[in-house]
């Protein structure tokens, strides 16, 4: 391909991003195009034989060993999906992640409870039990913890300032004195108190090298210590989530390059070198579609006061505000459509939508 006919089509998807941002694409066709680059990343990831899948698996494992904690965490510390005003998080319901759907009666808000309480009965949790949270955004499962084990100490680390300062405030009006809030990168911080349980739920897809990740982690765990791990995943293989083209719209323009990997439902069972997996579930994409199904609709039905939301907290115009609510509307359009895929869980691009270890630290 020529250098001019690189430039125009790389110029054509930059306009195609453009007026999607500005809500000139369609719905319908945004899911469309969605389908379009979820099936190329299968064909893309999924070898013809076992052997080579196996071989992609480990060639990527090793990959990792060899990088830094993280890369370009720093990134991430003001984007869009983690610094998101408490208003706006009220009206999708606490959280951009995934609930348990146990009916097509279940609120959203019902969904993120029974999960948290999923998370307490598979972390073996007892009140009186010191508790680490790992990257515990607005402190959603944090206060969950609070008020459900009044006895335990809860530790969350957050790098996001609003978010502690929101967490302390519900604290006090809740009359909660269990819980301190520190203001860390969880790569850099070091603790020298160590816990019955620690939780790291969706964090681990943020870091690189997950040997260095999960010594730091079992350096704070008691020596009884579990931690409970839930990371998004592929059935079979794992994917450091860059574009694959000049086309890859998708990956170009969700998180900045460099700062997303998606394992393999099996990617974590190599990595036992300071912790030993003695547990291990998955579940159903299709809860975490209907989650970012939900907040769709939600945003939908208070645009007016969420345009007002973002303009107040953000300190921008309407027109960027409107910007920023169709990135949010594509989110959760495009991850509506990756995680429903194939029923979320048959036989396509990362159906299994989450994970949970229990680990122990080796002795």
């Amino acid at each position: 391909m020529s250098t001019t006919m690189e430039t125009t089509k790389i110029s054509q998807q930059d306009d195609l991003w453009k007026n999607m941002e500005l809500g000139k694409i369609s719905d319908e066709e945004v899911r469309r195009l969605m389908k379009i680059g979820i099936e190329k990343r299968i064909k893309w990831g999924t070898k013809p034989t076992q052997q080579e899948q196996l071989a992609q698996l480990l060639d990527f494992n090793k990959s990792l060993r060899g990088m830094k904690m993280a890369t370009e965490i720093d990134t991430l510390e003001n984007h869009k999906i983690y610094e998101t005003p408490e208003s706006f998080n009220q009206i999708i319901g606490g959280k951009e992640s995934a609930g348990l759907f146990t009916d097509e009666t279940t609120t959203i808000e019902e969904a993120n409870t029974k999960m948290m309480d999923l998370y307490c009965e598979r972390a073996g949790l007892k009140d009186g039990h010191t508790i680490l949270d790992l990257g515990c955004g607005a402190g959603l499962l944090v206060l969950h913890l609070a008020k459900k084990y009044k006895k335990s100490k809860i530790t969350g680390i957050t790098n996001t300032s609003s978010h502690k300062e929101y967490i302390l405030e519900q604290c006090k009006n809740l009359n909660l004195s269990n819980v301190e809030i520190i203001l860390a990168d969880v790569t850099k911080v070091d603790i020298e108190s160590t816990f019955d349980r620690v939780f790291v739920i969706g964090l681990i897809e943020h870091m690189k090298n997950f040997e260095l990740f999960l010594r730091k982690i079992s350096k704070w765990m008691k020596n009884d210590g579990l931690l409970l791990l839930e990371h998004l995943c592929h059935k079979s293989f794992s994917d450091h989530w860059e574009p694959l083209s000049e086309d890859d719209w998708y990956a170009k323009n969700f998180f900045p390059s460099g700062t997303l990997v998606i394992p393999s439902a099996t990617c974590l069972l190599y990595f036992q070198e300071d912790v030993t997996v003695i547990d291990h579930w998955i579940l159903s994409g299709n809860n975490f579609a209907r989650s970012n199904e939900v907040i769709l609709k939600r945003i939908d039905g208070k645009i007016e006061e969420v345009k007002d939301i973002f303009m107040s907290f953000y300190g921008i115009g309407r027109e960027e505000a409107e910007k920023l609510i169709n990135w949010w509307r594509l989110l959760c359009i495009t991850a509506n459509e990756l995680f429903k895929y194939n029923n979320g869980g048959c036989d396509g691009y990362r159906p299994l939508d989450s994970k949970r270890k229990q680990l122990r630290p080796q002795q």
